[in-house]
């Protein structure tokens, strides 16, 4: 007798649906791109208990007649593609025909539509239909699910709370309102209108009902092109950030998408302004030719393939680092109004003469410092050694900034014509000597200098295997590890370029990431140690400068490639404008 046997359809459907269908954010996914394919530009979405008593799907699109309507429940029946030539060129959202009868095989499942001639109603109860009747609607297609995994008890044990189902279609919602501008979407949880977009096609207002205005306000447009790519959309300034990597965002001709290679991109050219584990905030488009890119890959279709990722890689990379060095990035004082016009003075019309940078170039190994006991803060007078003044090559300075005192031993104050400045001088010293160590240790010297006391490194025997078949990566940078023990390492020399680097730490930074990656990012891992550098032969705080020191600190900031944020990614500089600061004593309205 047989063994083999052909699956009726509800159990396939069954089977279909615990790969397109794991929750109820999956059937308004699904839903949602049939209602965008169906070229709408208004689509409501109703939820109750999460999705799991009640979803449904409104919109004005096309519609459906009475055979397109009944044929939609067949496995695997599709307007979207017609051959295999199509598999290769989807311009829409869905294309498989997986979608509907696997929710119907799963739940109870109306299906209301109407092209503006023929109205029909279909209802499917757990894969079966039950009725076909003549509906009663405008143009359009509205779509009900309830009784979610009601005949699915394994599934529906494993899904979260009400809150959290919620959680995930609201955020897909909002995710598809970025991809979409264009459509008006309204989202309810039970009854209650929780986000909504106008449809007018302006991206930012979908990122201001999003994050609010305050952050659409500190986006800055992104665009460019090649000829194989069109990327556009916004980033966020480096004050705004945030603390998860879900808030980069890709879009691939206007299809959400997770793509790891984009958003690593982003967050390279964020790396030198934002404080590790801070990430911004991004929403990047790219329009790519359908035969360039591979959206097939998984049912769920939130993973794409292109076929010239390092071309698309550089270009958004290259992309947000020129638009970020374009724009002033001081850190701004938060305020609300309109800015009236007014005439300002110039400061070098009332002030003395501009310091020249000729003492940037002169070295002077230390400044003594004295407190001013008539400064009621200092409890006492106390002479400190401060190097302030370093060999710097002159630089053409970015803007002027006349020092006019300092606070708490650690704050400079300053102005000119455009305002008054906070400047953190422990950072900005910090940015200053990062900048300076970056480019003294820019080539890697491999001249190798033995170690008084050599470094000694004990692994596990699983990772000690591992490292010794790798180590190669890191002899490339002077890195020779010599087997040392049963499971451990020595190593006796090191390159001049490590020379005032914690040697050990830094070497077991690279060994994990050759353990962890099979491969050696030794810019990344030399730029961490040069900011950790420049951390410890930076100013501290509670350090009382004289005025031509502190005057030193701003001109040296203000002469660095990035004067905006110390290595860690803190702010250096805030700005004030003379109308925040009559904001803030109420002297405008």
């Amino acid at each position: 007798m047989s063994k083999i046997r052909q699956l009726d359809d509800v159990l396939s459907n069954k089977i279909a649906a615990g790969e397109v269908i794991e929750r109820p954010y999956s059937v308004v996914k699904e839903l949602v791109e049939n209602s965008i394919d169906a070229s709408s530009t208004k689509i409501d979405i109703k939820i109750k208990d999460g999705g799991i008593s009640f979803i449904q799907v409104t919109d004005n699109g096309e519609g459906m007649d009475e055979y397109d309507a009944r044929l939609c429940f067949s496995t695997h029946a599709t307007s979207k593609i017609k051959n295999d030539k199509d598999l290769f060129n989807i311009t829409t959202l869905g294309f498989r025909g997986e979608a509907i009868p696997s929710i119907a095989s799963i739940s109870h499942f109306s299906l209301s539509t109407s092209n503006g001639k023929e109205h029909t109603r279909i209802d499917y109860e757990f894969g079966k239909l039950i009725s076909l009747t003549a509906g009663d609607m405008s143009k359009g297609t509205q779509i009900t699910v309830t009784k979610f995994f009601q005949n699915v008890p394994a599934r529906l044990k494993y899904l979260k709370s009400a809150t959290t189902e919620f959680n995930q279609i609201q955020r897909y919602i909002e995710r598809i309102a970025l991809a979409h501008p264009e459509i008006s979407f309204h989202l309810y949880d039970d009854h209650r209108l929780v986000f909504h977009t106008n449809g007018n096609g302006n991206l930012l207002e979908v990122i201001a009902g999003m994050y609010g205005v305050a952050v659409a306000k500190n986006m800055i447009e992104v665009k460019a092109s090649t000829e194989e790519f069109d990327i556009s959309g916004y980033i966020s300034k480096i004050d705004t950030s945030r603390a998860s990597k879900s808030n980069i965002m890709t879009l691939v001709n206007h299809r959400y998408v997770k793509n790891v290679m984009s958003i690593e991109a982003v967050n390279e050219a964020y790396r030198p302004y934002l404080f590790d584990n801070r990430y911004p905030i991004a929403v990047i488009n790219i329009d790519v030719d359908p035969y360039l890119v591979d959206v097939n890959v998984h049912p769920s279709k939130m993973e794409v393939r292109f076929s010239k990722e390092e071309e698309l890689r550089n270009l958004i990379l290259t992309t947000i680092k020129k638009t970020l060095a374009s724009i002033d990035l001081k850190y701004q004082a938060v305020y609300e109004g309109k800015e009236k016009e007014r005439f300002v003075p110039r400061l070098d019309e009332v002030h003395e003469e501009p310091l020249t940078l000729d003492h940037l170039i002169k070295e002077q190994e230390t400044v003594y410092v004295v407190h001013s006991t008539d400064n009621p803060v200092v409890k006492e007078t106390v002479n400190e050694t401060v190097r302030v003044h370093q060999t710097y090559p002159p630089k053409t300075m970015k803007e002027k900034i006349y020092v006019k005192g300092q606070v708490l031993g650690t704050y400079i104050i300053g102005e000119n014509e455009k305002g008054m400045y906070l400047i953190d001088q422990h950072a900005a010293k910090e940015r200053v000597n990062y900048e300076f160590f970056k480019e003294r240790y820019q080539t890697l010297d491999l001249t190798m200098q033995p170690l008084i006391v050599p470094v000694q490194l004990e692994y596990p025997v699983s990772e000690f295997n591992l490292i010794e078949e790798r180590k190669g990566l890191l002899e490339k940078v002077g890195v020779n590890l010599e087997p040392f023990g049963e499971h451990g390492f020595i190593v006796r020399s090191l390159p001049l370029w490590m020379k005032q680097i914690d040697e050990t730490c830094f070497i077991e930074e690279m060994i994990h990431e050759v353990i962890s990656k099979n491969q050696l990012d030794v810019v990344a891992l030399q730029d961490h140690a040069i900011a950790t550098l420049a951390c410890k032969a930076s100013l501290k705080g509670n350090t009382y400068l004289s005025t031509s020191d502190m005057q030193t600190v701003v001109d040296q900031l203000m002469t660095c490639e990035n004067p905006y944020v110390c290595p860690h990614g803190r702010p250096t500089i805030i700005s004030y404008s003379e109308y925040e600061l009559e904001k803030l004593f109420k002297r405008v309205i």
